[in-house]
């Protein structure tokens, strides 16, 4: 599976992949689970060596051509197939975000005020930088969450845009949300106006699309998911909450375990139940511990780290 991963990688970053070349790769990542899992530890192996300095990041891969394919598959798959335990330790110290100028740790939320009147909430584990110049208001947004409510007309006429490593948005006027949903992946969210979105990130980019109010997509670099439903509980977190409606369990694990530090494993017989609540988000372990009252699981607590839930 890590070398599959490795080729599609490998293809993917050579060149631009055309729909066929898309579907293709979508239908691969669809077919097994496995293969999803490949699939996302090669783009957690992008953004590390993204994150790192350019002498020693991303060009270390792009010397392809003057190395053999077929060693470089080899070299390229051993890396995805030991990317979990990079990624675990790119979580205790994320080298993308550590330069950031604003940014929160796990747990922690914070209110920017900017100097045009903007309003930019930090989720936990968030890394952002703010940039203003004469020709834009610029938000770039490293990894983590934001809620973005725009001031109103800027004096100087410069367009309010936040940026990702998959793609840029233009607020026309707006209250939105961004997240880096997991890597090499985004996800906008629509409340109030509307949001330009073009995919891309270096070279041409994709075509995009203007969500307005009610509206919310996934995008990568390669372009857009159709759109879906903005719900406003998607916001919760800003007043300290988690919402779920309906939300199988390891969903809402995932959804928990981003504030709090550790790993939270659930069993396949636990991860199909589902969820429906509203709780609070300084009180992750509490939520964790209460779970059996309401649910048919068990909750052990291995470690103050580690935590696995299974189905009864």
């Amino acid at each position: 599976m890590a070398r599959q991963a490795a080729r599609w990688f490998l293809r993917w970053r050579e060149q631009a992949l055309d729909a066929d070349a898309r579907a293709e790769l979508a239908r691969w990542r669809a077919r097994a689970p496995e293969h999803e899992r490949a699939w996302q530890r090669a783009l957690r192996l992008a953004e590390t060596f993204q994150s790192i300095p350019a002498e020693l990041g991303m060009r270390t891969l792009d010397r392809r051509r003057r190395l053999d394919r077929r060693a470089a598959l080899k070299h390229l798959a051993l890396l995805i197939g030991t990317a979990p335990a990079a990624y675990l330790a790119g979580r205790a110290l994320p080298l993308a975000r550590s330069g950031a100028s604003y940014r929160t740790a796990v747990g922690e939320r914070r209110t920017l005020m900017l100097e045009d009147g903007t309003r930019v909430d930090l989720n936990t584990d968030s890394a952002l930088d703010v940039s203003f110049d004469g020709g834009q208001r610029l938000l770039n947004l490293h990894g983590g969450e934001i809620l973005v409510t725009s001031g109103g007309p800027d004096p100087a006429d410069r367009p309010l845009r936040v940026r990702t490593g998959e793609g840029l948005m233009q607020a026309l006027g707006t209250r939105f949300l961004v997240r880096r949903t997991r890597p090499g992946q985004s996800e906008l969210a629509v409340f109030e106006g509307a949001v330009a979105v073009r995919p891309g990130a270096g070279g041409a980019p994709s075509p995009g699309r203007v969500l307005r109010a009610g509206q919310a997509t996934r995008f990568d670099r390669l372009g857009l998911e159709p759109d879906r439903p903005a719900a406003e509980s998607r916001a919760a977190w800003t007043r300290g909450r988690l919402v779920a409606d309906d939300l199988p369990l390891d969903h809402f694990l995932a959804e928990l375990g981003r504030y709090r530090a550790g790993f939270v494993q659930c069993d396949d017989r636990a991860a199909r139940l589902r969820i429906t609540g509203t709780f609070q988000l300084d009180h992750g372990d509490r939520i964790l511990a209460a779970l059996p009252d309401t649910l048919p699981v068990e909750v052990s607590f291995l470690t103050p780290y580690w935590v696995r839930v299974r189905g009864r």
